[in-house]
């Protein structure tokens, strides 16, 4: 029986196609150094975890990194992220090393035990999607350099209208590709007055140098949808042998809580 699931890789080429540019590219690595610093990414392997689009596996080939790796369970993702390379690496230093895409998932102990391990490992948004959340966090964990290696991973916080959300992205999928707009056009502007209200900002300015609409996509049609609270993680990651040194709140109730983890020494 077919799991269903979001063709994520399908709203990430139409993302791509209309949207990504230098100034795009820009707003990913100013995410980056805001969360991480961009001595934390230069002269340092970095791998993308769920690359999507493979903005931030450019971004990071930007700041500097040595080795950039980034992948996807998506095949389309894999092809969008190698087409924005071709499209953004005029705006790189010539001698830049682009980033490597591959095809597979973090489920997939094989394709794991490929990769190694890097300094910096990033899977932002991406592990609650997977259908088994906390075995993709464990999994991801292993990837991260023994020596001061870092962690990064946002999570969908956990709020009492989780459960809700969670039926109307499985009913979205059920429902026939034809239909779908009815979704967008119902839920959109809900949503838009949703952040306006909670976060007093404009919806449409965006940060990590996503697209508000195409975001309304992703998060009506993002299933398997997996939640938790931030003690949850905090706790979790902790026992794999790490230390948390930041948290970021979302903008929003049941947006991602961000997570920067440290490897523990010893």
């Amino acid at each position: 029986m077919t799991r269903l699931s979001f063709d994520f890789g399908r709203n990430w080429k139409a993302f791509s196609t209309t949207k990504v540019d230098a100034q795009r590219l820009e707003d990913a690595v100013e995410s980056l150094v805001d969360l991480i610093g961009g001595d934390r990414v230069a002269g340092r392997t970095f791998l993308d975890v769920g690359c999507g689009s493979g903005l931030f596996s450019i971004a990071a080939t930007r700041l500097g990194a040595v080795q950039v790796v980034g992948f996807d369970a998506n095949p389309t993702s894999v092809e969008v992220s190698r087409e924005n390379w071709q499209r953004l690496r005029q705006h790189l230093p010539v001698e830049a090393l682009g980033p490597t895409f591959r095809t597979g998932s973090v489920l997939d102990d094989g394709f794991l035990a490929q990769l190694g391990a890097f300094d910096v490992v990033y899977a932002w948004g991406v592990l609650h999607h997977t259908g088994a959340m906390w075995q993709a966090i464990h999994n991801t964990a292993r990837l991260v350099a023994p020596e001061n290696g870092t962690l990064v991973v946002a999570i969908y916080n956990q709020h009492w209208t989780s459960p809700f959300w969670k039926q109307i992205k499985r009913l979205y999928n059920l429902s026939p590709r034809v239909v779908r707009p009815l979704f967008h056009g119902l839920f959109g502007p809900l949503i838009y007055a949703g952040v306006w209200v909670t976060t007093r900002q404009n919806p449409l300015r965006k940060e990590r140098g996503m697209d508000f609409w195409y975001d309304v996509i992703d998060w009506l049609g993002g299933y398997p949808y997996e939640y938790a609270r931030p003690g949850q993680v905090v706790e979790f990651v902790d026992a794999l042998g790490f230390e948390l040194e930041r948290m970021v709140k979302p903008r929003g109730s049941t947006g991602c809580n961000q997570f920067v983890f440290r490897r523990r020494h010893g």
